[in-house]
């Protein structure tokens, strides 16, 4: 197996969190839908539209709810109730006596404090929460792209027909009821960007109140049965993160479907027979809905790429796309003609029913040779595949990797990213060239260190391991050998190191 990546993340163990979100709309108008903007100082969906949520504390379980059937559920109602007053200022306590609005907002600011909790400013008020206020919609665990998932109730809320938005600027910056086929459409559009689980809200939304919860419950309980979510970041590409005999941190390999009535298939990727079912039953499914599989796109050639390559051909009879430096690597595979770089892909219609939408095709080696990217044309984003991970490093192996070849890729990528970038591994992200940026920052960062280890007494590459990844367990030591190595190599090549039988040492000014 060809190692993607090192990093001394491989050590931390995926975490699971317990969330709530809130489909929340107006007694009157059930067919609005509020969402709200996070702010692009977050970590995760900065900027994107999402609705108001977070996840569960550890206070939840002491709030008073009457009128709750499923115990389970309490301390998610709880939190939802308590994420609705922080976030949007709609209070759902009931009985006892009612705040006035001034002591509202007091209340509300000492709780974002943490000066007090939901349960106490109840309990002063002689007030609880009632069950019947947020009422579960459906659950869904975050697919396995990153290694800190939800485990998510969405809870339908219905506040007052007068009811308004109050946004306190800090995580949230703006909020606002809106009409869910208009704003679904805005997002086909690349206007606005909407987290992957509302996407599929505002879709079901979209086709009317009537069988909403039975739609909704269907689809997610099919995902908690083991179908493939249909996770969109942008209009266009759908990300199936599928397990493949990868490194750690990861435990998967995003599979990307690009197209919209033309689909190509980038990086076919399990091994396993059980989780390539899964990618047939999820290719089965977009046919049916007249869609046409028109090929397969490889970014390279590493074994947790193509795992399900041959399989695939044989049961979709579809040609695949590569590199000539990547066709080389794999005999016995039905390829179509090369790809160079500056090629273009004809994908037909957009998301949006734009016409002229193809994928555009750079030639970034460095990883492994014959390495290709994949960019839209109309949303700007692009498919990286091991040029970047949102989890770890890249590991450049010299045995088929070069890293001064890696970081001018890396160069011509952040040129041309404008939009959305899907890696090979961990989460897209919204900002494409801020992730490639900092990468480049890391492998700037990462040599000096090198540099510093260095001095004119020769040290063998394993000695200077043991030096730079003191921190890192001596398990994974053999790969940082590897990478430590690339570096070096570079160093060699631009004539600031020697080599010689005892190792490697800074070369006389």
């Amino acid at each position: 197996m060809h190692s993607c990546y090192f990093s001394a993340t491989a050590i931390i163990k995926p975490m699971k969190r317990l969330a709530v979100s809130l489909a929340v709309s107006r007694r009157d108008r059930p067919e609005e839908l509020l969402l709200v903007e996070r702010s692009q100082e977050l970590r995760s969906f900065a900027g994107f539209l999402a609705f108001p949520g977070g996840t569960l504390d550890a206070d939840d379980k002491s709030v008073p709810i009457r009128g709750l059937q499923d115990g389970s559920l309490a301390p998610f109602v709880a939190a939802g109730a308590r994420e609705l007053f922080e976030e949007t200022g709609f209070w759902l306590g009931r009985g006892g006596t009612p705040p006035s609005p001034a002591q509202l907002r007091e209340d509300r600011k000492r709780l974002l404090d943490e000066d007090v909790t939901l349960a106490a400013l109840l309990e002063g008020n002689g007030q609880h929460i009632d069950a019947s206020d947020l009422t579960p919609l459906c659950k869904i665990m975050t697919p396995p792209f990153s290694p800190v998932r939800f485990d998510t109730w969405f809870l339908r809320v219905l506040v007052p027909e007068d009811a308004e938005v109050d946004i306190w600027e800090g995580e949230l910056v703006d909020g606002a009821f809106v009409d869910p086929p208009a704003a679904h459409e805005r997002w086909r559009k690349g206007e606005i960007q909407v987290a992957p689980p509302m996407v599929m809200m505002l879709e079901q939304w979209s086709k009317g109140q009537k069988g909403l919860l039975e739609r909704v419950r269907r689809l997610t309980e099919s995902y908690e049965r083991g179908a493939p979510h249909r996770v969109y970041f942008s209009p266009g590409i759908l990300l199936l993160p599928l397990q493949t005999p990868t490194r750690p941190p990861a435990t998967h390999t995003n599979t990307c479907v690009v197209g919209e009535e033309c689909l190509y298939v980038v990086d076919p990727s399990p091994v396993d027979v059980h989780e390539q079912g899964r990618l047939w039953e999820f290719l089965d499914e977009l046919l049916k809905e007249d869609r046409a599989l028109e090929g397969i796109l490889l970014t390279h050639y590493h074994s947790d790429h193509v795992g399900a390559l041959r399989e695939m051909q044989r049961r979709f009879d579809v040609p695949a796309y590569a590199h000539a430096d990547c066709i080389k690597e794999l005999p016995g595979v039905r390829f179509g003609a090369p790809l160079a770089h500056g090629d273009v892909i004809d994908l037909k219609a957009a998301p949006d029913g734009s016409s002229d939408w193809k994928l555009t095709v750079y030639h970034v080696p460095g990883h492994a040779r014959g390495h290709l990217a994949f960019q839209d044309s109309r949303y700007g984003a692009i498919v990286v595949g091991d040029l970047v991970s949102t989890l770890s490093s890249i590991l450049i192996d010299p045995r088929d990797g070069h890293l001064k070849t890696y970081l001018r890729s890396l160069e011509l990528l952040e040129s041309v990213t404008e939009g959305t970038l899907y890696p090979g591994h961990g989460p897209p992200v919204a900002d494409g060239k801020k992730v490639i940026r900092k990468t480049l920052e890391h492998r700037a960062e990462r040599e000096a260190q090198l540099v510093a280890e260095l001095g004119e007494a020769p040290q063998s590459s394993r000695e200077l391991v043991g030096k730079i990844y003191a921190d890192v367990p001596t398990s994974v030591h053999g790969l940082a050998e590897r990478s430590l190595l690339s570096g070096l190599i570079k160093l060699e090549e631009e004539g600031k190191v020697v080599r010689n039988e005892a190792g490697f040492a800074l070369a006389s000014t």
